[in-house]
């Protein structure tokens, strides 16, 4: 068992090797009861009275480990020192993985689990004393402190490669484990003995390299590189849906009132509402004369108008050039609007296109009393008719729903990213979530 309970790191011990005398440095000596030989891999056992004995030869390791051994680091708030290194793989899979473990002087044993570049602390009850509610069932998911772990991955763990000391004989554990991801976090739980009903729990947290690399002042150019989604790795996309999955509800709720409280606070109303007769230009071929409507007034200091014109054109068209005039000072705004209507019918279905009015939406238009003066065209001399209406204050719901429109686009992008990120994560799964091909 690791020596605990201490104010610091206990003092190394030097042993030798008894197959080929190289010096081995131990830096629990009183906790660790294995180490292995760096010189020629002998997997060494300290027996009752502390004569070393060879029990095998460790296999040699395949990576250099990017912590060394003996180097010390504040991680997670505790003191550790890395005192072991190990690679395993999944039994019967090419899958393989490293570990460090790491010694902490008041609450024992953690390590940093490393696969494909994605790193996570681990640490046991001792550090996470509500691991020790968790019960040996076969689980799919585990509820643990308000955070819901759903199954990802089973396998059967072993051993390929060691270096450094070890509390347990670690060439004969083969642990069944089950993992259960709720990034950024992960549980394993570990059963020795399968068909047991006993089982180990450990808490992981996805590491950063370089906070890694930082604690323990490594090169980080040392560590290896990402390569696709870990099962813990945290989303930022996952990060920002949720930070405005909650938040768009009450924007949206927000611009439907300010547009509901528009209608009482400066109420639309009606200014102008007639029907004119248009007169030919006897001067012009197919023209008609310009004519100027009645006057109305703008209460506000500010004032929005709707302006919607309609004739009955049938199979032609129509052109009105508009020009609203301040009677006060001539200040004027111009706009131009066409009005098309066609239909017939053709190879046995009747068709249409275009319509017979037209709307036009001015802004931000002073107080004071106005007039139009009307500039028509057509290309339908009989046609002597248009209505012509404007509305002040409308409530312009088409901005409205664009503005709520808008503020969805971004969390629907969140979301596909999100979703689209936790099905890469979940392809390395055999119990995704997510339909796969």
């Amino acid at each position: 068992m690791a020596t605990i309970n201490l104010k610091s790191f206990p003092y190394s011990e030097d042993v030798t090797c008894p197959k080929c005398k190289n010096v081995i440095t131990l830096y629990d000596p009183e906790g660790s009861e294995y180490c292995v030989c760096a010189s020629c891999n002998s997997f060494i056992r300290f027996i009752a009275n502390d004569t070393p004995v060879i029990q095998k030869n460790a296999p040699p390791i395949k990576q250099q480990p990017v912590l060394k051994l003996g180097s010390v680091g504040v991680f997670n708030g505790y003191n550790f020192k890395v005192i072991g290194y190990i690679e395993k793989k999944e039994k019967d899979a090419s899958y393989a993985w490293r570990e460090y473990i790491l010694y902490n002087y008041e609450k024992g044993y953690a390590n940093f689990a490393e696969y494909d570049g994605h790193w996570t602390f681990v640490a046991g009850k001792e550090f996470y004393p509500n691991l020790d509610k968790l019960t040996a069932r076969d689980w799919k998911f585990i509820d643990y402190e308000e955070n819901e772990y759903n199954l990802f991955n089973k396998y059967t763990a072993i051993t390929t490669a060691i270096l450094g000391e070890f509390d347990w004989d670690i060439l004969f554990e083969w642990a069944k484990t089950s993992e259960f991801v709720a990034p950024p976090n992960i549980i394993y739980k570990e059963q020795d003995k399968p068909g047991t009903k006993s089982a180990d729990f450990y808490l992981g947290r996805y590491a950063e390299p370089l906070e890694i690399a930082e604690a323990f002042k490594a090169d980080i150019k040392l560590f290896p590189e990402k390569i696709g989604i870990g099962a813990n790795q945290p989303s930022i996309h996952a990060k920002r849906w949720f930070s405005v999955y909650k938040l768009t509800p009450l924007l949206v709720v927000l611009v439907a009132v300010i547009g509901f409280m528009s209608l009482y606070v400066n109420p639309q109303h009606m200014v102008l509402n007639n029907d004119f007769n248009i007169v030919n230009d006897s001067t012009k071929v197919n023209e008609f004369k310009p004519f100027i409507t009645p006057s109305f007034e703008l209460k506000n200091s500010s004032s929005a108008l709707n302006f919607l014109i309609k004739s009955e054109i049938d199979n032609n068209w129509l052109e009105a050039t508009v020009v609203l005039v301040n009677e006060k000072d001539n200040q004027s705004w111009e706009v131009t609007e066409s009005i098309e209507y066609y239909h017939g019918y053709e190879d046995g279905e009747s068709w249409t296109e275009g319509s017979q009015e037209a709307e036009v939406l001015l802004s931000g238009i002073p107080g004071g009393k106005y007039h139009l003066n009307i500039y028509p065209a057509s290309g339908d001399i009989s046609n002597k008719n248009i209505h012509i209406s404007i509305n002040a204050n409308p409530v312009v719901w088409r901005n409205v729903w664009v503005t709520i429109l808008l503020l969805c686009l971004y969390p629907l992008y969140a979301w596909y990213r999100m979703r689209n990120y936790e099905k890469r994560r979940w392809m390395n799964s055999d119990y995704s979530p997510y339909d796969t091909d």
